[in-house]
């Protein structure tokens, strides 16, 4: 008798080309990971200061270098005043915070996270 054998298993260049897709992602993921980790501590920074007694109260400037230092002790140093804006209406205060974070994959191409927070104070 004569048995037909049927190729089963993946053959050496699709488990190659599954290994170069799934590196591919495992170097996506470490380069976006501590982006991420960055970001949680910017939300973080906002809901202290949400957390702040009176700090609705408080100056623009006040809110902004409360926030700042936040970040500085986080080791959060590319964001500027600039990022962080206070709004105020109808006795409300808004703070929002805007960024948007670049990291280079490979060769010309790069992966461009933009993130948007804001927090609004209760009136004390």
């Amino acid at each position: 008798m004569y048995f037909n054998k049927r190729q089963q298993g993946l053959t050496t260049i699709s488990w190659l080309v599954i290994l170069v897709v799934a590196g591919f992602f495992v170097m996506v993921g470490l380069k976006v990971a501590p982006v991420y980790m960055e970001h949680f501590a910017i939300k973080a920074a906002l809901e202290s200061v949400k957390e702040e007694p009176f700090a609705a109260r408080k100056s623009v400037r006040e809110l902004k270098n409360m926030i700042m230092r936040r970040l500085d002790i986080n080791n959060i140093r590319y964001l500027t005043n600039d990022n962080i804006s206070v709004s105020r209406e109808k006795g409300k205060t808004t703070i929002r915070i805007t960024y948007e974070e670049r990291r280079h994959i490979v060769h010309n191409a790069s992966l461009v996270m933009s993130f948007d927070d804001s927090i609004e104070l209760n009136p004390n």
